[in-house]
């Protein structure tokens, strides 16, 4: 009995760990950086904004302009920016003191906070989800509580398991009388549509706090422009959130390192042959494709 709540507990955790990478993926790669410098890791950088709310840009002699994670010396100004950070290196064998006109530093977004607990969050309750659709399936297939005398207790459960292992064949032993084994609990009652429904919320509320433009599409027969534009006015606030901090910081890189980088919300669906069609023309023609079919 305890290998099986063991190996529940392991599928819980390995369905969050699941969805939790894919989540951070697509919060990580939203953004498309044009002219960084050649020795910038661009994924290193953007997994750093997301996990500690902001990285600082320097230039190195040898290395050139690098964006790194930093830590605060000292005191902060009026506004709370630091005034002097130590950055340091992924293996700990690099670090440099800088003084504030020698760093810039990007936020991941206007509340300077890192969005890594706001998405761990939201994946636990995706997980819940998926895992709870999991168990209602498998409640599907036979009834969950029985009942059994202390002697033949051990041995139903032993069936049990093997049933719930999904073992394609169930010995027992000679002395259990199937017969009398008496179900006094019925399947439970088939909800995993009605999940399909809260999960299709779940990810529009992420969608929403990345940034990504979701369209989710009603049973009308039309749906006008102006109705699907004011439906992504969060997804437009949480761009601005975004968006604006990198801008800010690439304007000063620029002009402190003689920089010619640029950033942008990536729109673009790109096809075979490495072009890309803008994601409001995609948005518009599912929602024509749709209109049509309802």
């Amino acid at each position: 009995m305890k290998t099986k709540i063991i190996n529940s507990q392991l599928s819980n955790f390995k369905t969050y760990r699941s969805y939790f990478r894919q989540m951070l993926t697509l919060a990580e790669n939203v953004f498309e950086f044009e002219n960084l410098p050649e020795f910038i890791d661009v994924a290193y950088m953007n997994k750093k904004l997301l996990r500690r709310g902001s990285v600082a840009f320097s230039k190195d002699e040898e290395l050139g302009v690098i964006a790194l994670p930093y830590r605060n010396i000292g005191t902060l100004d009026v506004y709370g920016r630091p005034v002097k950070i130590e950055v340091f290196a992924n293996n700990n064998n690099y670090h440099r003191v800088l003084n504030r006109d020698e760093f810039v530093i990007m936020y991941d977004n206007n509340g300077r906070y890192p969005l890594y607990l706001d998405i761990a969050q939201m994946a636990e309750r995706i997980a819940l989800c998926v895992r709870t659709q999991d168990i209602n399936v498998t409640q599907q297939k036979t009834p969950r509580v029985w009942k059994a005398n202390d002697d033949s207790l051990n041995t139903i459960r032993g069936l049990l398991n093997n049933i719930d292992a999904n073992a394609e064949t169930v010995v027992a032993q000679e002395s259990v009388e199937i017969d009398d084994l008496e179900c006094v609990l019925d399947p439970a009652p088939y909800v995993t549509d009605k999940i399909d429904l809260h999960l299709d919320k779940l990810w529009a509320e992420f969608f929403r706090l990345i940034g990504i433009a979701n369209l989710q599409e009603q049973k009308r027969e039309r749906v006008i422009k102006d109705e699907m534009i004011a439906s992504q006015g969060g997804t437009i606030a949480s761009r601005y959130s975004r968006f604006q901090p990198r801008k800010n910081a690439i304007d000063q890189i620029n002009e402190k390192f003689g920089t010619n980088i640029s950033v942008k919300y990536y729109d673009g669906v790109p096809d075979m042959k490495g072009e890309s069609e803008d994601v409001s023309n995609v948005l518009s023609n599912i929602s024509a494709n749709a209109s049509g079919l309802i």
